[in-house]
């Protein structure tokens, strides 16, 4: 299961949604993995932080108890077929990243979680679970 942006955020926020998923996942033995654009984002954000001391603290944590996908050229080209095709059709995300981590499941062939799935549901052939 690849975790989104979103999830982490809640999971920092001690959203009981995304708590309670997440310990689902971690009784169900279901390996938890992120995309590097998640780091990207999570780091991006400390960039204008008040407390960025305190999160980068939380976020190394976070980061360093699940596997993290390399943005490889494979999924590159996924993620550029995805928005394409997405503007093509008038539909595209509001976020690059979105495409990148989508783009990540659909290369991995895994699920991705997310506290926003109307970020994600566009992205043909991607499982998208939610909480």
């Amino acid at each position: 299961m690849i975790l989104d942006t979103s999830v982490l955020l809640d999971l920092m926020r001690d959203d009981s949604a995304a708590v309670e998923r997440i310990r689902e996942l971690e009784s169900a033995g279901v390996p938890q993995r992120l995309s590097a654009m998640t780091l990207y984002e999570l780091h991006w954000g400390l960039g204008y932080s008040d407390r960025s001391a305190e999160e980068r603290a939380e976020i190394e944590a976070i980061v360093d108890s699940r596997t993290l996908y390399d943005v490889t050229p494979e999924i590159l080209r996924k993620t550029g077929r995805i928005g394409g095709g997405l503007r093509r059709d008038g539909r595209p995300l509001d976020d690059p990243g979105d495409e990148i981590i989508g783009a990540t499941g659909i290369v991995h062939d895994e699920s991705v979680l997310t506290g926003n799935p109307d970020d994600f549901r566009r992205i043909d052939g991607l499982s998208v679970v939610t909480y």
